[in-house]
């Protein structure tokens, strides 16, 4: 009896407790508004209005290199004087003319060609000043060239070299091959095709891409992240460098480092520490052109074999802008395939004729080619 009394005023207790902490805790709506309210008060109209909206160009608006870009500024009512406009494109300064009062022109030019961001600062009378910001894109202004060639020397080539990267240097070829595994660099007798020299990469990397510079050899890995410095003769691992892309084709222009990851852009990277400085996009008229694979640079042009094709894309290494395609169909007999066959890749060019060294993955021919005009 006493214990059955006990256990109803302990309940009693406790349902007593937890109905006041629930109403302690409660709060009216109206009160919860006015205390959010006060945590986040609302923005002043001077930090939520601006002196001018940017009318023109819309994002995503196309032009051909060498167009016109008009800056076209719509001012509000209470909005005082312009005094000066000035525009950047992605963080470099270019000179407007002045149209009108709200209207300013960019003359391009020869310009590079994707994707651009434009930063348009006004200053106005009052002391003030606000940015702008938009992106516009620029296709190529320029017809390629077709291209035909002549085979001027064919040269044995391991059927069992995966081809990602090739470089001639006068004397020998030097290749990166791929394959989990099996990737290797490599010092190859042109005449004979035979290796003379060899260090294999570890087997969880995917060799790709390869150029000669000042002296060393640099060699791009697929998703690694990771590329490695040789020395030319020696073929000692002298240092190693990181980037955040795919590693696909690599060539320089004497100055800078050319990438490619397999899109339409190409990446800058300067040659002490492989930093990336910069990077255009390639365009065939208004056309991207994707799957950017093993790289040479001469003479201002870019030639790239494209991945899952038989053909060559020239472009200026300044504008990205397509001048020329080559087309190799048919350049490997099909007497020479075999089961291991895979797509053309490699492309290194001769100095002492012009000529290029062009293969593929798993090719057992390596062929010398002129190029002409159709």
């Amino acid at each position: 009896m006493h214990i059955n009394n006990f256990f109803k005023h302990t309940v009693w207790i406790i349902f007593s407790i937890i109905v006041f902490l629930v109403c302690c805790s409660e709060q009216p709506a109206e009160e919860k508004e006015e205390a959010e309210a006060e945590e986040s008060p609302e923005k002043t109209e001077d930090e939520v209005s601006t002196k001018a909206q940017l009318e023109s160009p819309q994002r995503g608006t196309e032009y051909y290199s060498g167009d016109a870009v008009e800056i076209e500024l719509q001012f509000e009512q209470d909005a005082p004087p312009l005094e000066m406009l000035t525009l950047y494109v992605d963080g470099t300064e270019k000179g407007v003319e002045k149209i009108s009062e709200n209207i300013f022109r960019w003359e391009s030019g020869v310009t590079r060609v994707g994707e651009r961001n434009l930063q348009v600062r006004a200053k106005y009378d009052d002391g003030s000043s606000e940015q702008y910001f938009t992106d516009i894109v620029f296709k190529s202004n320029i017809e390629p060239e077709m291209f035909n060639y002549r085979v001027i020397n064919t040269y044995p080539h391991d059927k069992n070299a995966f081809t990602q990267g090739l470089v001639y240097d006068g004397e020998y070829l030097f290749e990166s091959t791929g394959e989990y595994g099996s990737s290797t660099l490599r010092r190859v007798e042109l005449e004979s095709g035979d290796v003379l020299q060899s260090v294999s990469l570890d087997h969880d990397l995917f060799g790709e891409g390869l150029s000669l510079f000042n002296g060393k050899l640099y060699q791009l890995t697929w998703k690694s992240g990771k590329g490695f410095v040789y020395d030319k003769e020696t073929f000692r691992e002298t240092g190693g460098f990181t980037y955040s892309t795919e590693g696909w084709g690599l060539t320089n222009d004497g100055s800078y480092f050319l990438k490619t990851d397999g899109s339409n852009k190409v990446y800058v990277h300067e040659p002490q520490n492989f930093v990336n400085v910069g990077q255009f996009e390639v365009y065939d008229q208004g056309k991207p052109v994707a799957n950017l694979n093993e790289m040479e640079y001469v003479d201002g042009i870019v030639y790239a074999n494209v991945f899952k094709t038989e053909k060559i894309v020239m472009f200026e290494r300044e504008t990205g802008r397509v001048t020329g395609w080559i087309d190799l169909r048919g350049i490997l007999d099909e007497r020479h395939h075999h089961s291991d066959i895979d797509v053309m890749n490699g492309i290194a060019y001769n100095p002492e004729n012009g000529s290029f060294f062009v293969t593929g993955k798993n090719w057992p021919r390596l062929f010398e080619i002129e190029i002409f005009p159709n």
